[in-house]
Parts: structure tokens; sequence; C-alpha cells
């Protein structure tokens, strides 16, 4: 039991008298850590998206995307790309939702490559504001390919032969049960040449200073970040620290902002996996891509 004894009623005023400032000093902290959390709630803020490794899915970034629409206090987004390209799809839907949101929301964009951003990445970096690159980055690959194999040899060996009913001349295109003819080529082609086509109008939209000599430039190629300057692929040279200073510009905040990035996941290598092996199950066999 906590016991206190006074002397005389001297001793007893002293005491009340500490206990009440305490209290105050106390009661004056908790104020001044509540105005200092509820300030930093109201900074403006910038917030960071990584767009890493192979294009597989468009799921994860296109849900960031929307989680982030009504934050008020996000005035800017960096998009932090380190990645070699991948499918056409998730690309060209992650482009899409990006201008979707800046249209919606007024937020700037800017772009900020770290070792790459090649292909599909490229083109997702069209959407932004700026794009930055340092001096060392790989950057372009501006084209599509599309890869597949056939086991029509090996088939025989073991002496397996399979029977393809399908409803059309070019239903199993691409199929590896059989070695593609010339007219199944010529059709591979015109789909990949229509994709790549599309793909340099998306270049040039962006960018047309482009134009003039975009077929040159956009032949599978990868340049240095100081070449992707020089041709006009990227807007400036500079790191992650220039990226935040150009938001900062861009969005006009006055004082510096908070920089917010994503939370990380509990296992990257888990989902990463399951992510890759749902994108091989789901696609098919011919499967062009910005690779």
């Amino acid at each position: 039991m906590f016991e206190v004894k006074f002397s005389s009623m001297k001793g007893l005023l002293k005491f009340v008298r500490n206990i009440f400032l305490f209290v105050i000093i106390v009661l004056a902290i908790r104020g001044c850590l509540s105005l200092i959390k509820e300030r930093e709630q109201k900074k403006d803020a910038i917030y960071v998206m990584k767009l890493e490794e192979t294009i597989f899915s468009s799921e994860k970034i296109i849900s960031e995307i929307r989680k982030i629409k009504k934050a008020k206090e996000i005035k800017a987004v960096i998009i932090r790309i380190n990645s070699p390209g991948g499918t056409i799809g998730a690309s060209q839907e992650i482009y899409h939702e990006l201008l979707k949101f800046k249209e919606e929301t007024g937020k700037k964009l800017v772009c900020s490559i770290e070792n790459i951003g090649a292909s599909g990445a490229y083109y997702v970096s069209l959407a932004c504001d700026k794009v930055l690159a340092l001096p060392g980055s790989i950057v372009g690959s501006i084209g599509v390919i599309s890869i597949f194999f056939t086991v029509e040899e090996l088939m025989k060996e073991v002496k397996i032969k399979p029977f393809i009913i399908k409803s059309g001349k070019f239903k199993d295109t691409g199929s590896p049960f059989r070695t593609p003819n010339e007219i199944d080529i010529n059709y591979l082609q015109d789909v990949v040449m229509k994709l790549y086509n599309n793909f340099k109008e998306d270049v040039v939209k962006k960018r047309p200073q482009l134009k003039d000599k975009i077929d040159e430039i956009a032949d599978g190629r990868v340049f240095t970040g100081k070449e992707a300057f020089e041709l006009g692929l990227i807007d400036k040279l500079g790191s992650f620290s220039d990226a935040v200073s150009t938001a900062i510009e861009l969005a006009q905040i006055k004082e510096e902002p908070k920089i917010i990035w994503p939370k990380k996941r509990e296992f990257p290598f888990l989902e990463e996996l399951m992510q890759k092996i749902k994108a091989e199950i789901l696609s098919k066999l011919f499967s062009p891509t910005f690779m």
C-alpha cells in the first residue's frame, strides 16, 4: 500500500502543487503531440507507387491507384519504375488507369526510373507529366515480340499424335503441337505490327517531337538514361530526390511534403510466385508482349 505522510500543512500544499504542475505539464505535452499529429495529417503529401519486376498483372497497381484517389492530402504521385516490361494488356491497362486518375483528380504524376524502365514499363511512364531517369538507367525497347515453341518433333519421338478439332483455320495458331505454316506466320506478324504501331502512336501522342524519328528509335533498342534524354524519350536526368523536387514544383506544394511509401507486403515472394503462376495459367500460348 502506497502511503504519504506530511509533517505540516505546508508540506501538504507543496505536494498538491507539484502534482498539479505535473498534470499541467502532461496535458501540455499531450496537446502539443496532438497538434503535431494533426498538422502532419493535414500536411501535403507525395505518394510513392512502385512498379517493379516483370508486368504480368495490373491488379495490384490499379487497386493502389483507386485507394489514393480520394486522399486529399496527396497532391502528387511518383511512379518508381524498375521493370523490363511485360504483357501488353497489363501495361496498357495501367497506362490508361493512370491517365484516368490524372483526369479525375488533377493530381500530378512523376516517373522515376531506377535501373530499368523498358518496353511495357516505358509505356506506363508515358502517362506521367514528367519522366526522370539516371544517366546509367536503361530506357526504351519500344517494340512487341511474340515467342512460342513447338513440341511436334518430340511428340513423334514418343509416338504421341494430337488430334485438333477447331472452328477456324487460325484457332490453333501458335499451338505447340504443330509447326506454324506461312499463313500462320503472316497472321501473327500482322497482329504484332498492329500492336507495335499502337505503341508508337501512344509514344508520339505524348512526345510529338519524336514523330519524324520514331521509326528509327523504335526498333527494340534500349538506351542509357543519358541517350534517352538526348533523344527526347524522357524529360530529365535525375535521381529519386530530383523526382520529389519535380513533383513539389508541379503540384505547387509550399512546405516540405510528407512522403508516403506503400506498406511492405508480409510475404512478397509468395505473392509474386502466385501472381506469375496465375498469369501463366490464364495466358494463351500465343501472347504478344512488350518485352
